[in-house]
């Protein structure tokens, strides 16, 4: 009789193993990115968001570190401890780029040229791409505005930038500087400037930086 329970119980195994729920692949899809914002301390960042929608198709929650998923923003990589409920979820992954270990992938983000960016993973050995893209938010300069004796820089991009240079004016050359907020307006602090030049026609040649990334030259006509 002994033979016959020990049979018996392999096939009970064999079958609770057969009826055990197989853990399916869940599925992520890009949704869009944006730039939120700029950071100065303790050290200086771009932080990137990206917007992604998951599908858990398993009737169970779901750990992503299961299959070592990662958001990969060129060289950085970055690792999602993240549950799944079952079903639908959107999520807003977020990426830090700070200058001493993203520098190039930063510059790149802020140019035409762009940044790859994808959603990795591995399962049964096998390496995974949910999603693959490329961005890029290349900065817009500054719009300028006269009013009076008054010069404005108006920010279009949802960073900060620091402005210095030169307004030329009637060949004569001041110097300027402004701290500009994220899509905002500030006012350029002119050095020497007297009244009755604000009439002559003349140019703004100006330094942008994103601090701690890189600095960008050009020229505003007046």
């Amino acid at each position: 009789m002994a033979p016959v329970r020990i049979l018996l119980g392999l096939l009970t195994l064999g079958l609770l193993a057969a009826c055990a729920p197989q853990t399916l692949t869940p599925e992520a899809r890009f949704l869009g990115a944006e730039l939120r914002g700029l950071e100065v301390s303790p050290e200086p960042a771009l932080l990137l968001g990206v917007r992604v929608e998951f599908q858990n198709p398993n009737p169970f929650p779901l750990p992503l570190a299961t299959f070592g998923t990662r958001l990969r923003v060129e060289e950085v990589a970055v690792p999602l401890d993240l549950t799944l409920p079952p079903g639908r979820k959107e999520e807003v992954l977020l990426v830090r780029l700070t200058p001493g270990e993203a520098l190039a992938t930063a510059r790149a983000l802020l140019s035409r040229e762009g940044v790859a960016v994808a959603l990795e993973g591995r399962t049964l050995g096998q390496s995974l791409t949910f999603f693959r893209t490329r961005l890029a938010f290349p900065l817009e300069p500054p719009r300028v505005r006269r009013a009076g004796v008054n010069f404005f820089l108006e920010n279009p991009n949802p960073i900060p930038l620091r402005v210095e240079g030169n307004l030329v004016l009637l060949g004569q050359s001041f110097r300027v500087q402004v701290d500009l907020p994220a899509r905002g307006e500030g006012r350029l602090q002119v050095t020497g400037f007297r009244p009755g030049l604000e009439r002559g026609s003349g140019r703004l040649e100006l330094t942008l930086e994103v601090p701690g990334f890189f600095r960008q030259s050009l020229v505003l006509p007046l």
